[in-house]
Protein backbone atom coordinates (compact mmCIF):
# COMPACT_ATOMS: atom_id res chain seq x y z
CA UNK A 1 0.00 0.00 0.00
CA UNK A 2 1.16 3.54 -0.80
CA UNK A 3 -0.13 4.66 2.56
CA UNK A 4 2.47 2.49 4.32
CA UNK A 5 5.20 4.72 2.92
CA UNK A 6 3.55 7.99 3.87
CA UNK A 7 2.93 9.80 7.10
CA UNK A 8 -0.71 9.26 8.03
CA UNK A 9 -2.48 12.59 8.39
CA UNK A 10 -5.41 12.29 10.76
CA UNK A 11 -8.60 14.20 10.01
CA UNK A 12 -9.81 17.07 12.15
CA UNK A 13 -13.52 17.12 12.90
CA UNK A 14 -15.49 20.37 12.80
CA UNK A 15 -18.94 21.70 12.01
CA UNK A 16 -20.41 24.72 10.28
CA UNK A 17 -23.82 26.24 9.72
CA UNK A 18 -25.20 25.27 6.34
CA UNK A 19 -28.30 26.48 4.54
CA UNK A 20 -31.02 27.44 7.02
CA UNK A 21 -28.48 27.20 9.88
CA UNK A 22 -28.45 23.42 9.62
CA UNK A 23 -25.45 22.05 11.55
CA UNK A 24 -23.20 20.26 9.06
CA UNK A 25 -20.48 17.89 10.20
CA UNK A 26 -17.21 17.97 8.28
CA UNK A 27 -13.63 16.72 8.27
CA UNK A 28 -10.39 18.27 7.08
CA UNK A 29 -7.00 16.72 6.46
CA UNK A 30 -4.29 19.38 6.69
CA UNK A 31 -0.61 19.19 5.74
CA UNK A 32 1.84 21.33 7.65
CA UNK A 33 1.16 24.96 6.67
CA UNK A 34 4.41 25.39 4.75
CA UNK A 35 3.55 22.38 2.53
CA UNK A 36 0.04 23.37 1.46
CA UNK A 37 -0.20 24.13 -2.26
CA UNK A 38 -3.91 23.73 -3.01
CA UNK A 39 -7.33 22.83 -1.61
CA UNK A 40 -9.33 19.72 -2.45
CA UNK A 41 -13.02 19.49 -1.61
CA UNK A 42 -14.56 15.99 -1.68
CA UNK A 43 -18.30 15.40 -2.18
CA UNK A 44 -19.19 11.88 -1.09
CA UNK A 45 -21.84 9.60 -2.53
CA UNK A 46 -25.27 8.41 -1.51
CA UNK A 47 -25.68 6.22 1.58
CA UNK A 48 -22.12 6.70 2.79
CA UNK A 49 -20.11 9.42 4.58
CA UNK A 50 -16.96 11.49 4.26
CA UNK A 51 -14.80 9.45 6.67
CA UNK A 52 -14.81 6.62 4.10
CA UNK A 53 -12.40 8.80 2.10
CA UNK A 54 -9.83 8.90 4.91
CA UNK A 55 -7.12 6.90 3.11
CA UNK A 56 -7.32 8.91 -0.12
CA UNK A 57 -7.67 12.23 1.71
CA UNK A 58 -4.66 11.48 3.90
CA UNK A 59 -2.64 10.58 0.79
CA UNK A 60 -3.58 13.85 -0.89
CA UNK A 61 -2.84 15.84 2.27
CA UNK A 62 0.60 14.30 2.53
CA UNK A 63 1.13 15.47 -1.05
CA UNK A 64 0.29 19.06 -0.12
CA UNK A 65 -3.48 19.34 -0.57
CA UNK A 66 -5.63 20.71 2.24
CA UNK A 67 -8.59 18.33 1.96
CA UNK A 68 -12.10 19.22 3.13
CA UNK A 69 -15.33 17.24 3.03
CA UNK A 70 -18.70 17.32 4.73
CA UNK A 71 -21.29 14.70 5.57
CA UNK A 72 -24.21 15.73 3.37
CA UNK A 73 -27.58 16.20 5.02
CA UNK A 74 -29.09 12.86 5.96
CA UNK A 75 -25.66 11.23 5.96
CA UNK A 76 -23.00 10.40 8.54
CA UNK A 77 -22.65 12.61 11.59
CA UNK A 78 -24.72 15.37 9.99
CA UNK A 79 -27.69 13.01 10.22
CA UNK A 80 -26.82 12.51 13.88
CA UNK A 81 -28.53 9.13 14.18
CA UNK A 82 -29.55 6.22 11.98
CA UNK A 83 -33.17 7.40 12.25
CA UNK A 84 -32.31 10.57 10.29
CA UNK A 85 -30.36 8.88 7.51
CA UNK A 86 -31.45 9.38 3.91
CA UNK A 87 -33.37 12.64 4.23
CA UNK A 88 -32.16 16.00 2.91
CA UNK A 89 -34.74 18.58 3.97
CA UNK A 90 -38.45 19.37 4.10
CA UNK A 91 -38.14 21.71 1.10
CA UNK A 92 -35.65 22.12 -1.75
CA UNK A 93 -33.25 19.55 -0.32
CA UNK A 94 -30.99 19.30 -3.36
CA UNK A 95 -30.36 23.04 -3.49
CA UNK A 96 -29.71 23.11 0.25
CA UNK A 97 -26.93 20.56 -0.19
CA UNK A 98 -25.48 22.64 -3.04
CA UNK A 99 -25.57 25.60 -0.64
CA UNK A 100 -23.77 23.59 2.04
CA UNK A 101 -20.99 22.72 -0.42
CA UNK A 102 -20.75 26.41 -1.27
CA UNK A 103 -20.37 27.31 2.40
CA UNK A 104 -17.65 24.70 2.86
CA UNK A 105 -15.83 26.03 -0.21
CA UNK A 106 -15.85 29.59 1.17
CA UNK A 107 -14.72 28.36 4.59
CA UNK A 108 -11.80 26.39 3.10
CA UNK A 109 -10.82 29.31 0.88
CA UNK A 110 -10.77 31.65 3.86
CA UNK A 111 -8.71 29.27 6.00
CA UNK A 112 -6.17 28.58 3.26
CA UNK A 113 -5.72 32.16 2.06
CA UNK A 114 -7.21 31.87 -1.42
CA UNK A 115 -5.20 28.91 -2.70
CA UNK A 116 -6.34 27.12 -5.89
CA UNK A 117 -9.34 24.85 -5.30
CA UNK A 118 -9.96 21.40 -6.76
CA UNK A 119 -13.16 19.41 -6.33
CA UNK A 120 -13.82 15.68 -6.44
CA UNK A 121 -17.32 14.23 -6.39
CA UNK A 122 -18.14 10.53 -6.34
CA UNK A 123 -21.42 8.95 -7.47
CA UNK A 124 -24.20 11.15 -6.04
CA UNK A 125 -21.37 13.51 -5.14
CA UNK A 126 -20.46 13.59 -8.84
CA UNK A 127 -23.99 14.77 -9.63
CA UNK A 128 -23.76 17.47 -6.98
CA UNK A 129 -20.34 18.46 -8.31
CA UNK A 130 -21.58 18.68 -11.89
CA UNK A 131 -24.36 21.01 -10.78
CA UNK A 132 -22.02 23.04 -8.57
CA UNK A 133 -19.58 23.51 -11.45
CA UNK A 134 -22.34 24.93 -13.64
CA UNK A 135 -22.93 27.58 -10.97
CA UNK A 136 -19.43 28.30 -9.65
CA UNK A 137 -17.04 26.52 -12.00
CA UNK A 138 -15.13 29.71 -12.82
CA UNK A 139 -13.76 29.61 -9.26
CA UNK A 140 -12.49 26.03 -9.49
CA UNK A 141 -9.06 25.09 -10.87
CA UNK A 142 -10.09 21.58 -11.98
CA UNK A 143 -12.51 18.83 -10.94
CA UNK A 144 -12.70 15.04 -10.81
CA UNK A 145 -16.05 13.42 -11.59
CA UNK A 146 -15.86 9.89 -10.17
CA UNK A 147 -18.33 7.05 -10.72
CA UNK A 148 -20.88 9.24 -12.47
CA UNK A 149 -24.06 8.09 -14.18
CA UNK A 150 -27.11 9.14 -16.15
CA UNK A 151 -30.87 8.59 -16.05
CA UNK A 152 -33.18 9.59 -18.87
CA UNK A 153 -35.57 12.49 -18.37
CA UNK A 154 -38.49 10.08 -18.77
CA UNK A 155 -37.28 7.82 -15.97
CA UNK A 156 -36.60 10.83 -13.77
CA UNK A 157 -40.13 12.13 -14.37
CA UNK A 158 -41.52 8.74 -13.37
CA UNK A 159 -39.31 8.68 -10.26
CA UNK A 160 -40.49 12.18 -9.35
CA UNK A 161 -44.14 11.19 -9.67
CA UNK A 162 -43.66 7.99 -7.65
CA UNK A 163 -41.69 9.73 -4.90
CA UNK A 164 -44.22 12.55 -4.69
CA UNK A 165 -47.13 10.13 -4.45
CA UNK A 166 -45.37 7.99 -1.89
CA UNK A 167 -44.49 11.07 0.16
CA UNK A 168 -48.13 12.19 0.10
CA UNK A 169 -49.40 8.79 1.26
CA UNK A 170 -46.66 7.63 3.63
CA UNK A 171 -44.75 10.82 4.40
CA UNK A 172 -41.51 12.27 3.09
CA UNK A 173 -39.49 10.35 5.70
CA UNK A 174 -40.83 6.97 4.63
CA UNK A 175 -37.97 4.65 3.66
CA UNK A 176 -38.76 3.77 0.08
CA UNK A 177 -37.88 0.17 -0.69
CA UNK A 178 -39.67 0.58 -4.03
CA UNK A 179 -37.52 3.50 -5.19
CA UNK A 180 -34.39 1.92 -3.75
CA UNK A 181 -35.04 -1.21 -5.81
CA UNK A 182 -35.77 0.82 -8.93
CA UNK A 183 -32.51 2.74 -8.43
CA UNK A 184 -30.14 -0.05 -7.42
CA UNK A 185 -31.92 -3.37 -7.89
CA UNK A 186 -30.02 -4.36 -11.02
CA UNK A 187 -26.58 -3.12 -10.00
CA UNK A 188 -25.42 -6.42 -8.53
CA UNK A 189 -26.76 -8.80 -11.17
CA UNK A 190 -23.40 -9.01 -12.96
CA UNK A 191 -21.65 -9.88 -9.69
CA UNK A 192 -24.09 -12.25 -7.97
CA UNK A 193 -22.74 -15.46 -6.51
CA UNK A 194 -23.52 -17.76 -3.59
CA UNK A 195 -23.32 -15.76 -0.39
CA UNK A 196 -23.48 -12.37 -2.11
CA UNK A 197 -24.56 -9.52 0.17
CA UNK A 198 -25.77 -7.28 -2.65
CA UNK A 199 -22.97 -4.71 -2.67
CA UNK A 200 -20.36 -6.58 -4.70
CA UNK A 201 -20.92 -3.99 -7.43
CA UNK A 202 -19.06 -1.43 -5.33
CA UNK A 203 -15.63 -3.07 -5.37
CA UNK A 204 -13.72 -6.33 -5.88
CA UNK A 205 -12.07 -5.72 -2.52
CA UNK A 206 -14.07 -7.92 -0.16
CA UNK A 207 -12.59 -6.21 2.92
CA UNK A 208 -13.93 -2.86 1.72
CA UNK A 209 -17.39 -4.18 0.87
CA UNK A 210 -17.54 -5.98 4.22
CA UNK A 211 -16.76 -2.71 6.02
CA UNK A 212 -19.49 -1.01 3.99
CA UNK A 213 -22.07 -3.68 4.84
CA UNK A 214 -21.15 -3.63 8.54
CA UNK A 215 -21.27 0.18 8.78
CA UNK A 216 -24.72 1.31 10.05
CA UNK A 217 -24.18 4.63 8.26
CA UNK A 218 -23.74 2.97 4.85
CA UNK A 219 -26.06 1.18 2.47
CA UNK A 220 -29.27 2.40 4.10
CA UNK A 221 -32.55 2.82 2.25
CA UNK A 222 -33.27 6.47 1.59
CA UNK A 223 -36.58 8.24 2.06
CA UNK A 224 -39.27 9.16 -0.43
CA UNK A 225 -38.39 12.83 0.12
CA UNK A 226 -34.75 12.14 -0.67
CA UNK A 227 -35.59 10.39 -3.94
CA UNK A 228 -37.77 13.34 -4.91
CA UNK A 229 -34.86 15.71 -4.25
CA UNK A 230 -32.48 13.46 -6.16
CA UNK A 231 -34.79 13.42 -9.18
CA UNK A 232 -34.84 17.24 -9.08
CA UNK A 233 -31.05 17.38 -9.09
CA UNK A 234 -30.60 14.82 -11.85
CA UNK A 235 -33.08 16.68 -14.04
CA UNK A 236 -30.95 19.81 -13.66
CA UNK A 237 -27.66 18.16 -14.63
CA UNK A 238 -29.31 16.46 -17.63
CA UNK A 239 -30.07 19.82 -19.21
CA UNK A 240 -27.95 21.20 -22.01
CA UNK A 241 -27.91 24.49 -20.12
CA UNK A 242 -26.08 22.84 -17.20
CA UNK A 243 -23.33 21.55 -19.49
CA UNK A 244 -23.16 24.89 -21.31
CA UNK A 245 -22.91 26.86 -18.05
CA UNK A 246 -19.83 24.90 -17.00
CA UNK A 247 -16.77 26.95 -18.08
CA UNK A 248 -15.28 25.84 -21.39
CA UNK A 249 -11.75 26.00 -20.01
CA UNK A 250 -12.42 24.05 -16.80
CA UNK A 251 -10.36 20.82 -16.79
CA UNK A 252 -12.51 17.82 -15.91
CA UNK A 253 -11.35 14.26 -15.22
CA UNK A 254 -14.09 11.65 -15.59
CA UNK A 255 -12.76 8.70 -13.60
CA UNK A 256 -14.60 5.38 -13.37
CA UNK A 257 -14.25 1.62 -13.39
CA UNK A 258 -14.98 -0.21 -16.62
CA UNK A 259 -17.08 -2.63 -14.56
CA UNK A 260 -19.15 0.07 -12.87
CA UNK A 261 -22.88 -0.54 -13.47
CA UNK A 262 -23.71 3.06 -12.47
CA UNK A 263 -21.76 4.25 -15.50
CA UNK A 264 -23.20 1.43 -17.64
CA UNK A 265 -19.74 -0.11 -17.82
CA UNK A 266 -18.14 3.04 -19.23
CA UNK A 267 -20.76 3.92 -21.82
CA UNK A 268 -22.48 6.59 -19.75
CA UNK A 269 -19.16 8.10 -18.69
CA UNK A 270 -18.16 8.52 -22.32
CA UNK A 271 -21.59 10.00 -23.08
CA UNK A 272 -21.25 12.58 -20.28
CA UNK A 273 -17.79 13.50 -21.57
CA UNK A 274 -19.24 13.88 -25.07
CA UNK A 275 -21.98 16.19 -23.76
CA UNK A 276 -19.38 18.47 -22.18
CA UNK A 277 -17.38 18.53 -25.41
CA UNK A 278 -20.46 19.26 -27.53
CA UNK A 279 -21.14 22.26 -25.32
CA UNK A 280 -17.69 23.74 -25.78
CA UNK A 281 -15.41 22.14 -23.18
CA UNK A 282 -12.30 20.58 -24.73
CA UNK A 283 -10.51 20.14 -21.40
CA UNK A 284 -12.01 16.69 -20.78
CA UNK A 285 -10.00 13.64 -19.73
CA UNK A 286 -11.62 10.20 -19.42
CA UNK A 287 -9.97 7.38 -17.45
CA UNK A 288 -11.80 4.05 -17.38
CA UNK A 289 -10.06 1.52 -15.17
CA UNK A 290 -9.96 -2.11 -16.29
CA UNK A 291 -11.80 -4.56 -14.00
CA UNK A 292 -12.64 -1.88 -11.43
CA UNK A 293 -16.21 -1.40 -10.26
CA UNK A 294 -18.01 1.60 -8.75
CA UNK A 295 -15.59 2.71 -6.04
CA UNK A 296 -12.15 3.03 -7.63
CA UNK A 297 -10.80 4.69 -4.48
CA UNK A 298 -11.69 1.54 -2.50
CA UNK A 299 -10.74 -0.99 -5.15
CA UNK A 300 -7.97 -3.53 -5.42
CA UNK A 301 -5.13 -1.48 -6.85
CA UNK A 302 -6.58 1.80 -5.58
CA UNK A 303 -3.02 3.01 -4.92
CA UNK A 304 -2.60 3.48 -8.67
CA UNK A 305 -5.85 5.49 -8.74
CA UNK A 306 -4.56 7.76 -5.99
CA UNK A 307 -1.40 8.42 -7.97
CA UNK A 308 -3.21 9.03 -11.26
CA UNK A 309 -5.62 11.51 -9.74
CA UNK A 310 -2.82 13.29 -7.88
CA UNK A 311 -0.67 13.56 -11.02
CA UNK A 312 -3.61 14.83 -13.08
CA UNK A 313 -4.41 17.50 -10.49
CA UNK A 314 -0.78 18.54 -10.10
CA UNK A 315 -0.42 18.95 -13.86
CA UNK A 316 -3.40 21.35 -13.87
CA UNK A 317 -1.93 23.20 -10.91
CA UNK A 318 1.38 23.76 -12.63
CA UNK A 319 -0.26 24.41 -16.01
Amino acid sequence: MIQDNLQKIEPLSFSFNGEGNEKIHALKWLPSPENIKAILIINHGMAEHISRYDSFASFMAEKGFAVYGEDHRGHGDTAGSVDNLGYFADEKGWMKVIGDIRTLYLLALDEQKNLPVFMLGHSMGSFLTRHYLSLYGSEITAAVISGTGFQSSLLLSIAKILSTLESAVKGKRHRSKMLDTLSFGSNNKSFDFDGAHGFEWLSRDSDQTRKYVEDPYCGFICTSGFFSDLADGLKIINKKSCYAATPDNLPLLLYSGKDDPVGNFGKVVESVASSYRKNGNNEITVMLKDDMRHECLDELGCEDCYQEIYKWMTARLSG
